[in-house]
């Protein structure tokens, strides 16, 4: 993900809490766990993310092809999705068609070019993208790349075009290596069935890596440092030469020490801009004053400075189990109210292998927000996630994940009075913003029976639950239930 404030989409924030990122800059990003989208997922891996089936929310029905005719892989994913919210008593063609159809061909070693062609076509709005990509590796540690996609974007009779470009290079080596990459993405760029977070802006990257080794059986083993450098500039005023709206510098340290423990220090500091575009939506109330008005446009707050410090240590991959556990603390600015906050997040997570047959692994993530001002929570979000792998025998082996997300967005209030601030909403008028929460826990159970090699049955279900209090499991009623199955059987055909 890029580091940066965001165009905020109030409208969108109001309505979906979950969608706010833990920093409020970004969509949440979750990997793909849904059996029947990972495998073969690698086939349809796009620089920049412009696929991500996680987009597919929940399909009425799905296909996935994927095969090599030669160098070339050949891979479609075609799906029938859910209705957009907000739609009641959706029909056939209130549902998004999606398809994806992706190319690649293989030449040199390690060497690869790439063809995306990706829509989504419903009733209400329609998105296609159309993109290349190359990666030529060289010189046995280096390698660069080159992407451009162009979007065409139809909704409510408007049709708006976009694109996207990037280009990467990039050293690997043994105690130096760095990655620069410059990427610019048009305001109109749109990616329906991808995610690109951001779009308006020119971002160059600079970024350093230096190791250290220590003498073999010493205490000490290994130090990596990288040094990154990031600014960012509004897509129109890097070719207009104008100032920057952000810019960044971290050094993250990494030792490591006999055993296999690791310790990290990762400072950070960046400055922020906001551009007063994103924030049109929002108002704030005025003082009661005989014959004034009752609301004025919201002010973004001036430049700020932030600093970011996060460290991380992690154990061994002892033969039983690892760990790791990490915690962040920053003055950092809430980007949908432009206030300085106070930032505390923390990270654990832990693997068990208790038999040679189960596999345990445990995460939990926390991120919450504090006003200045005022000392009151802003935002906040909880995530423990369970994994649970057993197998059973040999050719049978059994899955189970659980996750559940608790995030509650407060009320937005303005930076400098502290009163609540009204948001615009999508007919125009201005109501008060409000608290909003979601408290989802989703399970995904899977059954793999695999007879013979090349030959598997796959059976799964996932359902998602909810409840008005975080983390209390108390009064937890179901919301979605999903079920699939799924053969792929090798024939080989006798001589």
């Amino acid at each position: 993900m890029l580091n940066g404030t965001v165009r905020p989409d109030f409208s969108q924030v109001e309505a979906d809490a979950l969608q706010v990122a833990a920093d409020q800059r970004f969509a949440l990003f979750y990997p793909e766990r849904r059996p029947f989208f990972v495998e073969g997922c690698d086939q349809f891996n796009v620089p920049n993310t412009l696929v991500y089936t996680r987009r597919i929310v929940q399909p009425d029905a799905a296909l996935k092809l994927t095969g090599r005719l030669g160098r070339t892989n050949i891979s479609l994913l075609s799906a029938l999705d859910v209705a957009p919210a907000g739609v009641v008593n959706a029909r056939f063609r209130d549902k998004p068609l999606v398809d994806v159809v992706r190319l690649t061909r293989d030449f040199a070693s390690g060497s690869q070019a790439g063809f995306l062609y990706s829509e989504r076509v419903g009733a209400r709005a329609r998105n296609r993208v159309v993109g290349v990509d190359l990666r030529h590796v060289f010189g046995g540690m280096y390698y660069a790349s080159l992407q451009v996609a162009g979007s065409l974007t139809s909704q409510s009779g408007i049709t708006r075009s976009g694109v996207l470009w990037e280009a990467v290079v990039d050293r690997t080596g043994r105690a130096f290596g760095f990655h620069y990459n410059l990427i610019g993405i048009q305001p109109e760029f749109r990616t329906d069935n991808g995610v690109v977070a951001r779009s308006g802006f020119v971002q160059p990257n600079a970024a350093n890596r230096f190791t250290i080794y220590g003498r073999p059986g010493a205490l000490f083993e290994r130090y990596n440092a990288f040094v990154s450098a990031t600014v960012l500039w509004r897509y129109a005023d890097f070719f207009r030469g104008r100032s920057l709206l952000e810019s960044r510098l971290s050094a993250n340290n990494q030792f490591t020490f006999r055993g296999g423990w690791s310790v990290s220090f990762n400072p950070a500091l960046a400055t922020y801009a906001f551009d007063p575009a994103p924030y049109a939506g929002l108002q704030t109330p005025s003082a009661a004053l005989p014959g004034g008005p009752e609301a004025l446009p919201f002010t973004a707050s001036p430049r700020v400075t932030t600093g970011v410090y996060t460290a991380i240590v992690s154990t061994p991959q002892f033969r039983r189990f690892a760990a790791a556990v990490g915690a962040t603390r920053a003055n950092d600015v809430d980007f949908l109210e432009t206030s300085r906050v106070d930032r505390t997040a923390y990270s654990a997570s832990l693997d068990l292998r208790p038999t040679g047959r189960l596999r345990i692994n445990a995460t939990y993530n926390s991120n919450a927000l504090q006003r200045e001002a005022d000392g009151f929570s802003s935002f906040s979000t909880r995530v423990p996630r369970l994994k649970a792998e057993y197998q059973v025998t040999r050719p049978i082996f059994v899955r189970v994940v659980s996750q559940y997300e608790a995030t509650r967005r407060e009320a937005l209030r303005d930076w400098q009075t502290g009163r609540v601030l009204l948001v615009r909403g999508a007919d125009g008028s201005y109501a008060p913003s409000m608290v909003r929460r979601q408290n989802l826990l989703r399970t995904d159970w899977l059954f793999s029976y695999r007879p013979r090699p090349a030959t598997v049955f796959f059976a799964g279900y996932g359902g998602s639950m909810t409840e008005p209090e975080a983390l209390a499991f108390a009064g937890l009623r179901r919301v979605s239930d999903a079920f699939f199955v799924k053969a792929s059987v090798n024939v080989r055909r006798e001589k």
